[in-house]
């Protein structure tokens, strides 16, 4: 348990800058949208990647700080762990905006609350990766969480938008309910909300009775619906599907993410009763990525598809965070064990960057090949003969196929690779062979995508809708796809080294 350093004032403004960024400029592009006319308003996507950049830019200049530092009275680390979140985040956001931008100019008419309400999201990710305090923790993810609510319902006009939107904020109340009520038992047993003090109290009383592992069983329900876990992914499939492309694949990248690298953080703070922990979160890994896969056989929409697969790879990711588990638990020496934790927090981490790659691109070809929001780009059928129609576009959604289903040499390979090798060195072969084996099950619906693009005809409705910037986005993504599934070395120890730095 790294031991959390206090930073002054004036020192943790620098640090803090990347997030005020994002504040300021999401209350700036409101601002600037309420004073300026026109129904264009394409200056509103200048401005988002602007604040984007500016928060990029910010996060690169703040100094290198000690391991263990803190802001704001140990609210929020100050890591590369958080580091390496908050560029991962802008970046997805960047992307999205671009896809959304892309969409609104084919309507010509553009849906001005998408903007700040973009930045808002980042900003809640960025804290909820962050946040070392029980308060910050929830502040992080009602801050995300009511801004994604409204980016997915608020397409006027479109139901399936509205209904997507109303079963996503009844659900997620019910999660932040239960989120709410295991704070509160955790702060009733340590009487702090800082994790440090949590996991001294726990260390001090390791059989709390029935309070700590209930405290844990609802802070795990909280982040198993924002990662999509079995039993907690009934909104997944109805959420991704109804929301616009643009917003799905900030739901399915960023938002993952984010409750990846809280749920990392949040698993070392009760080392004692990590034996409750194990074979529950075992099972529902095991059941999270059978159900995804099963189930996105018979799918026969791509947005549809991508959802039960996204359950599937929260299960992959379930994965590495058993084997950073299994660390406390073995026999093994100090040294072996943080090994074995380095290699298997790295791959969660490379991992977290592949699938935002891969998903990222995947929904930006939707936006690419959509007519409008209305009419988008989603029936697997209606991409036949697409190798013919746009074979650039065709390339890159098949490069994401190939990368999604684990196949060399892409990033998604490699990334599973390191997912089931971490797992591997943790004793957990069973399970990794379980993995292995549903990987093989996923090439089924991912080559199917690749089956109807290159080898049936074009019969009857086809998605031919063109976006140039979508598809440049989308290039760009393929080639880093395969330049990590060719040199993944140097990022994935980049990744570990980020990951050995962590604070709690």
């Amino acid at each position: 348990m790294n031991g959390p350093t206090p930073m002054t004032l004036g020192a943790e403004l620098p640090v803090l800058a990347p997030y005020l960024v994002l504040a300021v400029g999401g209350l700036a592009v409101m601002l600037v949208d309420a004073f300026s006319g026109g129904r264009r308003r394409d200056h509103l996507s200048l401005l988002t990647l602007l604040v984007l950049l500016g928060a990029a830019a910010a996060q690169g200049a703040a100094p290198a700080e000690p391991r263990g530092a803190t802001l704001l009275g140990g609210m929020l680390a100050a890591d590369r762990f958080s580091r390496f979140f908050n560029l991962l985040t802008v970046t997805i956001a960047m992307l999205t905006t671009v896809y959304a931008t892309s969409m609104f100019e084919r309507d010509g008419r553009y849906r001005a609350d998408f903007y700040p309400l973009t930045l808002f999201a980042a900003l809640g990710m960025m804290l909820l990766a962050a946040a070392t305090d029980l308060l910050s923790l929830f502040l992080a993810i009602e801050t995300m969480s009511l801004a994604v609510y409204v980016l997915v319902a608020g397409d006027r006009g479109s139901l399936r938008s509205s209904e997507a939107g109303f079963k996503y904020l009844i659900l997620g109340a019910f999660a932040s309910a239960f989120l709410l009520m295991g704070l509160a038992l955790l702060y009733g047993q340590a009487g702090a909300t800082d994790y440090a003090t949590v996991h001294r109290a726990v260390q001090a009383a390791p059989d709390g009775g029935i309070l700590l592992p209930l405290a844990c069983g609802l802070v795990l329900v909280a982040l198993g619906f924002k990662v999509a876990m079995v039993p907690f992914h009934m909104w997944t499939p109805d959420v991704y599907d109804g929301a616009p492309a643009y917003v799905t694949g900030l739901m399915a990248t960023g938002v993952k993410a984010a409750a990846f690298a809280a749920l990392l953080r949040v698993v070392w703070l009760l080392p004692p009763i990590a034996e409750a922990w194990f074979p529950l979160l075992t099972v529902l890994a095991v059941l999270t990525m059978t159900y995804g896969n099963l189930v996105a056989l018979s799918q026969n929409g791509l947005k549809r598809m991508l959802a039960y697969s996204s359950i599937a790879h929260a299960g992959y990711l379930l994965l590495g965070v058993l084997a950073v588990l299994n660390t406390s638990r073995d026999s093994a020496t100090a040294v072996q064990a943080a090994a074995v934790r380095d290699a298997a927090g790295g791959a969660i981490l490379f991992y977290l960057v592949v699938y935002a790659l891969m998903n990222l691109g995947a929904f930006g070809v939707v936006a690419c090949l959509s007519r409008s929001r209305r009419e988008e780009a989603d029936a697997i059928d209606g991409y036949a003969g697409l190798s013919r129609r746009r074979p650039f576009v065709a390339a890159t959604l098949a490069v994401f196929m190939f990368s999604l289903a684990g196949i060399p040499p892409t990033a998604g390979f490699v990334g599973k690779f390191y997912i089931f090798d971490a797992v591997v060195k943790a004793g957990l072969v069973p399970l990794a062979v379980w993995g292995v084996i549903n990987s093989l099950l996923s090439a089924y619906y991912y080559l199917r995508v690749i089956v109807v693009m290159y080898m049936k005809p074009a019969e009857g409705e086809v998605h031919d809708g063109h976006s140039w910037e979508a598809a440049f986005t989308c290039g760009v993504l393929a080639l880093l796809v395969l330049l990590l599934g060719v040199v993944p070395g140097s990022f994935y120890a980049l990744a570990a080294h980020t990951y050995r730095q962590l604070t709690f």
